[in-house]
This record gives C-alpha cells, structure tokens and sequence, in this order.
C-alpha cells in the first residue's frame, strides 16, 4: 500500500515537472524579445524602409569624393541622421480632440487585456508615451514584421487609420483586436486618454 502511494506520488511530481517544464518553454516562445532598433525618418514623419543590399545616392558619391571634408563642413551632415532617427515627434493638440476621461473606459474595457501603461510590456508593447512615439520602438518588445515595416510616427491620424482596422492598415500584425471600425467616438476617445499620458 505504502509502494502504491509512493508510486502516485511520484508520478504527480514528475507530471508537475512536465507541466512546468512545457509552460516555461512555451511563455519562452511566446513572449522572446529582442532589442529595439532606430528607424531613419523622412521630412513628412514616416519611416523610411531600408534595404540593407541598397547603396543610397546621396552615400555613393560622398564615398567616391578624394578630399575629406573639413571639420566644419561635416558637422551639419552628422546632425542630419541624428533628426532622422528621432525617437518621437511632437503632436499639434489640436488633433486629440476626443476625451480622455471617456478614452480611459474604453481603453479599460477594449485594451488593457494585452497592453499597460505601466512601462512594463504584456502580450502587446506598453503604451506609456505611445502618441508622438516612433512605430514598433518599444524597448524589450518583439514586433511582427508587418509592424516592423510601418514605419513613421503614432500620430493621431496614424493611430485613428490603425485603431479603425489593424488588419488594414497594417498586414500581418499580431494585435487579435479587430478594431473600432466605425466608431470615432471611441477611437477619438482612447487616443485623447493616451495623449493624456504622454504630457
């Protein structure tokens, strides 16, 4: 009797083991980060998609010239990618014209399933200075590669066009939320309520 008991035990340890052993592995697959990486940004706020195999123009010239330009001649060529690769941008309040009291309820109730405003990332990326802040930066988040690819700023009219239909405006993401679709109030709402924690 003692040896059946002994025997049952074991086995339920060892099932224990399994079950945690097979939830570490998958929260490990699910939830794998990787580093956030800076995105070159043209003059009308988007995100400019990079080929590593292409040479830029403007690069292949300046490769090719014999004499190095002097010190202060390379000084405004160096400020040029440090703006470009801008980490945010500034948003017009006059864009966020929903309420933020009214965009808290329905964050609650529609977003904070899979997003914080914690700084802490969850099932999707935080959402603590998200409006203004550059697509798919968030430190310790692993975007898919269609969020990757759209590349810009979350500005309110970029947010409103995402938040209408993900799936839309950006193919192949992971966000299960199918969006707002025609409702603006609710879009309006959300965005002014996230705005409200980027101040």
């Amino acid at each position: 009797m003692l040896k059946t008991h002994m025997m049952k035990l074991g086995a339920a340890l060892f099932g224990v083991v399994l079950f945690y052993g097979f939830i570490s592995m998958t929260s490990a697959a699910l939830f794998a980060t990787r580093p956030a990486t800076a995105v070159p940004v043209g003059e009308d706020g988007r995100a400019i998609a990079m080929d590593p195999n292409v040479v830029l123009a403007e690069a292949a010239p300046a490769a090719s010239a014999a004499p190095a330009p002097a010190a202060d001649d390379a000084a405004p060529a160096a400020e040029e990618p440090a703006e470009a690769l801008a980490p945010r941008t500034e948003i017009d309040p006059a864009t966020i014209v929903g309420d933020a009291t009214a965009g808290e309820a329905v964050f609650q109730k529609n977003c904070k399933t899979c997003h914080k405003v914690d700084g802490k990332n969850a099932v999707g990326p935080h959402l603590d200075g998200v409006v203004g802040r550059a697509t798919a930066t968030v430190e310790g988040f692993k975007y898919s590669k269609g969020m990757q690819a759209h590349t810009g700023y979350w500005t309110a009219e970029r947010m409103t066009a995402y938040l209408t239909d993900p799936k839309a405006e950006v193919p192949k993401n992971k966000m299960a939320f199918a969006g707002f679709k025609d409702d603006t109030t609710s879009i309006e709402n959300v965005i002014a309520y996230l705005y409200s924690l980027s101040k």
